[in-house]
């Protein structure tokens, strides 16, 4: 479940369990609740978290098509969970997923990706709005149509990975 979803009946995560789970407090195998935030009653909340218990690196995922349509309230959570993380010296990272989709230019061959100017605007529209550096968001293309494995989308997602994995460990 993300923040929001697209359907008439909003559903959304509690902000504050998010925060809870950033510091430490939410315990593996938790599951987030649209009608409840945890409690420190929860069997689940961890009132002593280790340094291993807390979120070593905030990872924000979004559709590049849906970049222009996030509603307000989807941007100021988004803004309110990254002031949090950064209150916690928490690197936050973006992803900006199904760029192809965004991008004829993309979708013909993936090698352009750093040279589209129509992603170039998608990322800076999201850096705007949300916050995350450009050097922190990272265009990845999905598998979604495609039969075999494509070395050059390989790459974009395993640079990606590389850079989260190298983030995460310098902050332990």
């Amino acid at each position: 479940m993300g923040l929001e979803c697209n359907s008439n009946r909003r559903k959304k995560v509690y902000v504050k369990d998010i925060k809870q789970a950033m510091k430490g407090h939410v315990k593996d195998g938790y599951t987030f609740k649209i009608e409840s935030k945890i409690s420190k009653e929860d069997r689940y909340y961890n009132p002593d978290p280790t340094a291993n218990d807390k979120v070593h690196i905030l990872l924000c995922v979004v559709d590049a098509s849906t970049v222009s349509q996030m509603s307000p309230k989807a941007i100021e959570t988004l803004q309110d969970i990254r002031e949090e993380a950064s209150d916690l010296n928490i690197p936050q990272v973006a992803i900006l997923t199904k760029i192809d989709l965004i991008c004829p230019e993309i979708k013909k061959d993936i090698k352009n990706v750093y040279r589209s100017k129509i992603l170039k605007k998608k990322m800076e529209e999201f850096s705007a709005a949300v916050g995350y550096p450009m050097n922190s968001i990272f265009p990845v293309k999905n598998y979604h149509e495609e039969i075999n494995f494509n070395s050059d989308i390989d790459s974009l997602i395993l640079s990606a990975v590389r850079d989260l994995i190298n983030l995460g460990q310098s902050e332990c």
